[in-house]
């Protein structure tokens, strides 16, 4: 029997080993977290002086996020993470749109980035060549295009292929500043 649940285990092991590596969202510092689909995160992730603990901060988050929901029926905004750990505070918001995080980020006078707009979209589905100042440059593999104009620090869901302007990434993380975009799997 116990032979039974090993051979389970390897096999799921193998399995899951082979559809790719899997790309959670745990930043170190303040970003923002673009999906496959298209859903957005960002995170707030400062240090702190004070000895707070992380109920206190979840609780004033909560509070947060139902005042703006209640004032704002179609953008919603859900609190995914609150903690605090070594003083250094981390929160991490799930947005319904862009422009809800952006009105978020307005209601709770959070300038820890700089965005005009963030779009993503599977490749297969535009016509790139219809979109003045996007060029894909020959070989460059990926899936996903993500279309930024602002400055942030940005994680995909995906391994990043390409950042167009020569912009710093590595892996699935991008510094961005300005129009750009970013090609990911």
């Amino acid at each position: 029997m116990k032979k039974g649940y090993l051979i389970a285990i390897v096999m799921l092991l193998l399995l899951s080993g082979c559809s790719g590596k899997a790309y959670s969202y745990n930043p170190d510092h303040s970003s923002i977290f673009l999906a496959k689909d298209g859903t957005i995160k960002s995170a707030l992730v400062e240090e702190i002086d004070i000895k707070a603990k992380s109920e206190e901060l979840e609780s004033f988050a909560n509070t947060e996020v139902e005042d703006f929901n209640m004032l704002n029926a179609q953008n919603q905004v859900k609190l995914e993470n609150a903690g605090i750990k070594k003083n250094i505070a981390k929160l991490i918001f799930s947005y319904s749109s862009f422009e809800c995080m952006e009105e978020f980020a307005k209601f709770t006078q959070d300038n820890s980035f700089d965005l005009k707009s963030v779009e993503v979209y599977k490749l297969s589905d535009i016509d790139i060549s219809r979109m003045d100042s996007i060029e894909i440059p020959d070989g460059i593999k990926g899936d996903y295009i993500a279309i930024i104009d602002g400055k942030a620090d940005v994680y995909t869901e995906g391994k990043i292929t390409f950042v167009s302007n020569n912009m710093e990434f590595n892996d699935n993380t991008a510094k961005v500043d300005g129009f750009n975009y970013i090609i990911f799997k």
